[in-house]
């Protein structure tokens, strides 16, 4: 388990505060968590919480690499930028199939709302890489 000053409960990144539901908001002009409303994008409150809860014992640095540049910028295709994210001191006690697993699922599970901000292609690219390097393929 990681220490509780490395826990993520209100990240500060570079002294600016990475709040990820703000993330979440600004790919959006209008976001509802209630399906009654006529929004124009609906997203699953408690899907989105437990997709961020799989990540609370990590560094505020690795959930931004993770959440923003992998899943936001479709970074999960690009192979360096694995194996950058696989050799960092948060995957040091995991062995490499268990890293690629983990980003692997955090791809999969990605909430609908949130998969309907990417680019399908590249949602499907970055999914397929992982899906060969952890051997769910």
């Amino acid at each position: 388990m990681k220490n509780n000053k490395t826990r993520i409960t209100h990240c500060q990144l570079g002294n600016k505060p990475l709040d990820p539901y703000e993330i979440l908001k600004s790919k959006s002009q209008r976001l509802s968590w209630n399906r009654l409303s006529d929004a124009e994008i609906y997203l699953d409150k408690r899907a989105v919480i437990s997709w961020f809860e799989r990540l609370r014992n990590y560094s505020e640095e690795m959930v931004k690499a993770i959440i923003v540049e992998g899943v936001l910028e479709n970074q999960f295709h690009n192979i360096t930028f694995i194996l950058r994210l696989v050799q960092s001191p948060d995957f040091t006690t995991m062995t490499s199939k268990e890293s690629y697993q983990l980003l692997y699922d955090m791809v999969c599970e990605t909430p609908q709302g949130i998969r309907d901000w990417i680019d399908e292609k590249d949602y499907l690219m970055s999914r397929d890489v992982l899906a060969l390097l952890s051997r769910n393929r």
